[in-house]
Formats: structure tokens, C-alpha cells, sequence
């Protein structure tokens, strides 16, 4: 029996993989028959049957006296997935990252991730623009966007970059969160948890351990997903028929202590936290300690995101757990839809979230799910926020 020619069979993997890859385009036009003759090392009419498989497999076609080209089904192949740089490193988004590979691997597609990493809002938003150039230069079939944060200018940064995706006529997916803040919605799909609603179940929660003076705490309050957050706090505190006023809503370093103890000297004095993330309630609980207050007996303290450092703290932390295998498979499953009917309205998908208690907010070591407690939740939850803009959030 002859052996497979595994010159021929190199040549089929690697320009297979580079079609699928995006690596073709008007700019760097597919290799003539001869090209692929020299590359590879093969004659000529092992190059024409190289040619013959990829375009059985419907990765090319030729026209005569105009050369090869690549199918429209060729260039489906690729998804672009585009974050802030400081989300390659964060624990709650690596395996969102993880998961979407997957499905991505699943679905026999290619993924094209590209982050924006500068600090400094001027370079953050020409790095946006680049990004987003080279992934319609790549003709991606279409893009999850995780809208860029924690920049003054964020919100115009997502708006030009979405509408140069927009005019290539390239479909996004929103994930994690919308480039406007609740009530408003943006006319892009979005895969995210309530965040608002993470907020009420939160605050619920608290009061329902008996606290009644319930600050939030955040580094920047011009990210939507922690304003909707810190809105969702309010609402349930309000309904509840406890005081809310601006200075519930702290911006601060949690590091400093002397920041927090002016915040702890406020009248009423503060006997709960709920913080914008984990990282940041574990900051504020070592400074809380190291100032002589007890968690929980104190004051309790609660974060988002469910990451190791809630699990590794003393006390462990009550917590909202994001659902990011479900957030990616969704958000994945939603972009194939948009790319095959790209008339659709757009929706906003909703994975649960988990509240976790644990010893931060409660006696009771260990506890999870939801409280059966006393405290409501905001009545007619979204006539009420069809009516309130995110301004209202530190009235």
C-alpha cells in the first residue's frame, strides 16, 4: 500500500488552517498554484490536488483567468473576541476565556482575541480603533465585545468602535455588560447577569441580618456594570424604607486607612459594605481589621464574582457567583445566531446569578443561596427602572 504523501497532507493543514484563520484577504491575496508549488516543496500536480481538496472542503474557489478565491464559507470561520487588557488577567474572566474557546473548538470555529491595554485614554482609544481595524481587515464573521471600563472616555471608545464593526457590517455581541447604564439598552445583543437585581438580592440580604446602614463601595463610578450594581443596592434599601443619600455611594482605595476611617466615622455609622467586586472587599476587610472592627460582628461586608480570595479570606466572603461557563456558551451561541440572521432584534440574554453567604454577613459558616429573610425586594422592579436613569443612583 502507498504511503500518504505527507508533503501533500502538510500543505492541506497549513493552508486550511490559515483560511479558517483569517489570514487571507484583498490585502494578502490565496497563493497561486505555483506559490504553493514553491512553499511546499511539492510538483505541480500534487499542488492542483492540493487545490482539488480545498475547494471539495468549499474553502476556495477558482474563476477562470481571475485565480482562486476564498468562499464566503471560508471567511465564517473566524470570531473575533475583543477585551480591556486588564481582563486577560483577572480571575473572573479567564474562564470565560476558557469557555469560549471551547465552543468556539466545538463549532469548528477560530477565535481572534486582541485586548486594549494602554492606561492612558487617549492611546486606549486609538488602540481600540486598531484592534477593531484588524479584525474587519481579517473579515471575522463576527465579534464578542466586552465594552471597555475604568476610562473617563469609555463610553465614546465603545461607541466608535462598535459602529466601525457596524459600517463592515460585522455583528457584535455584548459581553458582561452594555455601553450604556440601566434603564437605557444599547441596539447591540448582550449576555450578562442583573446586575441590578445582584445588587437588591445583596442589600436583601443585609437587612436581613440586621443592617441599616448600608454603603457601596467603588474605585470608578463611571463603569455601568458597578453603577447598575450600586443601583440595584439602592433600590432594595429605599424599598425597605431605610435612608439612602449620595454618600452611601464611596468612591475610594480600600487600602486607605485613613479613607476608611473617615468613612466609619460617618453618622449613621456604616454597619455593612457591599463592594463592586471581591478584590475590593478583601482590600477593605483588612483595613476594616486593622482599625479594630469586626466582620461580621461590626460591620458585614459582601462582593461580586465569587473569585478565590472570597473563598481564602477570614472571614470568607458572601458574594454574588457569576455564571461563566453558561455567560460564554451563551454569548458564543448568541453571535452564531446574529451571523446567520442578522435582522433580528436584539435581546439581552440573562444567565442566574448565585448569591453565596458566607461568614462575612452571617454567623451561620457556610451558607448558601438565597435568604428566605424579611427584607423586599423593590416592588414593580421594572416599571421602576423603565421610569429612573442612572443619574438618580446618589439622589
Amino acid at each position: 500500500m502507498a504511503k500518504p504523501d505527507t508533503k501533500y497532507l502538510k500543505a492541506i493543514d497549513v493552508l486550511r488552517a490559515e483560511i479558517l484563520g483569517g489570514k487571507y484577504s484583498s490585502a494578502h491575496p490565496f497563493p497561486s498554484i505555483m506559490g504553493v508549488s514553491r512553499r511546499f516543496a511539492v510538483s505541480r500536480p500534487t499542488a492542483v490536488k492540493v487545490f482539488d481538496r480545498l475547494k471539495a472542503e468549499g474553502l476556495v474557489c477558482t474563476r477562470a483567468g481571475a485565480g482562486t478565491f476564498l468562499t464566503n464559507g471560508a471567511r465564517s470561520r473566524l470570531v473575533g473576541l475583543m477585551i480591556p487588557g486588564i481582563s486577560y488577567s483577572s480571575e473572573f474572566f479567564q474562564p470565560i476565556v476558557a469557555s469560549l474557546l471551547r465552543a468556539a473548538h466545538v463549532a469548528d470555529y477560530t477565535v481572534l482575541m486582541e485586548g486594549v491595554w494602554s492606561p492612558d485614554s487617549a492611546e486606549n482609544g486609538r488602540e481600540a480603533v486598531e484592534v477593531a481595524a484588524r479584525f474587519i481587515r481579517r473579515k471575522v464573521a463576527g465579534v464578542i465585545f466586552q465594552p471597555l471600563e475604568y476610562s473617563e472616555n469609555a463610553s465614546a471608545i465603545n461607541a466608535r468602535t462598535l459602529a466601525a464593526f457596524t459600517r463592515a457590517g460585522i455583528p457584535v455581541v455584548l459581553l458582561d455588560g452594555d455601553i450604556v447604564t440601566a434603564p437605557a439598552r444599547s441596539r447591540y445583543d448582550l449576555v450578562s447577569i442583573d446586575n441590578v437585581g445582584a445588587g437588591e438580592r445583596l442589600a436583601a440580604h443585609l437587612m436581613d441580618c440586621g443592617a441599616k446602614a448600608i454603603y457601596f463601595l467603588l474605585r470608578a463610578n463611571w463603569v455601568h456594570n458597578v453603577r447598575n450594581r450600586a443601583l440595584g443596592v439602592r433600590n432594595a434599601v429605599l424599598a425597605n424604607g431605610l435612608r439612602w443619600r449620595p454618600s452611601n455611594v464611596v468612591l475610594a482605595d480600600p487600602l486607605d486607612v485613613e479613607a476608611v476611617r473617615r468613612v466609619m466615622a460617618r453618622r449613621p455609622r456604616p454597619d455593612a459594605f457591599v463592594c463592586e467586586n471581591d478584590v475590593l472587599a478583601a482590600r477593605l476587610l483588612k483595613t476594616l481589621t486593622a482599625l479594630g472592627y469586626r466582620v461580621p460582628q461590626d460591620v458585614r461586608l459582601a462582593g461580586f464574582d465569587d473569585v478565590l480570595i472570597a473563598r481564602l479570606s477570614s472571614p470568607a466572603l458572601t458574594t454574588i457567583r457569576q455564571p461563566c461557563d453558561l455567560i460564554a456558551r451563551t454569548a458564543f451561541d448568541r453571535l452564531l445566531s446574529r451571523i446567520a440572521r442578522p435582522q433580528q432584534e436584539p435581546l439581552h440574554l440573562v444567565p442566574a446569578a448565585e448569591l453565596v453567604v458566607r461568614e462575612s454577613t452571617s454567623a451561620t459558616a457556610g451558607a448558601r443561596g438565597p435568604q428566605n429573610g424579611n427584607a423586599r425586594a423593590p416592588k414593580g422592579k421594572k416599571t421602576w427602572c423603565a421610569k429612573r436613569s442612572s443619574a438618580e443612583l446618589t439622589e
